[in-house]
Formats: structure tokens, C-alpha cells, sequence
């Protein structure tokens, strides 16, 4: 899963699939991780919501494949965004 910049020109490259996306900061930090049937339209979303958010990963596979691996990631990393799940 590699990362790259979080920008539109990026984004026009990443599939409308189900999976997972995570969101990085400048210091390789996740600071949100989250899980969509659309990831390229959901990444869009978060375009202009996370101002600190320099860089994405993504990993495409069926939902609730999704759902168990965003868990994980969440549990692991504990990003800033998504304290409730912790």
C-alpha cells in the first residue's frame, strides 16, 4: 500500500471501489482512517475537510472485508479524527 500526496491530481487516479483509505500528515502520521463503497467520491469529500492531511493510502476490498480492517488500523494507530472508535 503505498502513499501518495493527497491532491486532486492523485485522486483522478484511484478507482470508485469499495475499500479502505487512510490519511497522512506531514510527519507519516494517520490522522483519519475510514472505509467507503466509493472511494475516489469519498476521498474527493475530504479534500478540503482535513487542511493537514498531506498525504493517502487506499486498499481496495469488499465491504465488510473493510469494515474489519479499518477496525484494526483504528485500534493500532489511534488517528486524531476518529477517537470515537478507539
Amino acid at each position: 500500500m503505498k502513499k501518495r500526496p493527497f491532491n486532486r491530481e492523485n485522486l483522478k487516479n484511484v478507482p470508485n471501489v469499495p475499500g479502505i483509505y487512510e490519511l497522512i500528515d506531514r510527519n507519516e502520521k494517520t490522522i483519519y482512517t475510514g472505509k467507503s463503497n466509493h472511494l475516489k467520491e469519498r476521498l474527493s469529500d475530504h479534500l478540503g475537510r482535513f487542511k493537514d492531511a498531506k498525504f493517502f493510502r487506499v486498499r481496495f476490498m469488499p465491504p465488510k472485508a473493510a469494515e474489519k480492517v479499518e477496525n484494526k488500523i483504528i485500534k493500532k494507530k489511534k488517528p486524531r479524527y476518529n477517537r470515537r472508535k478507539w
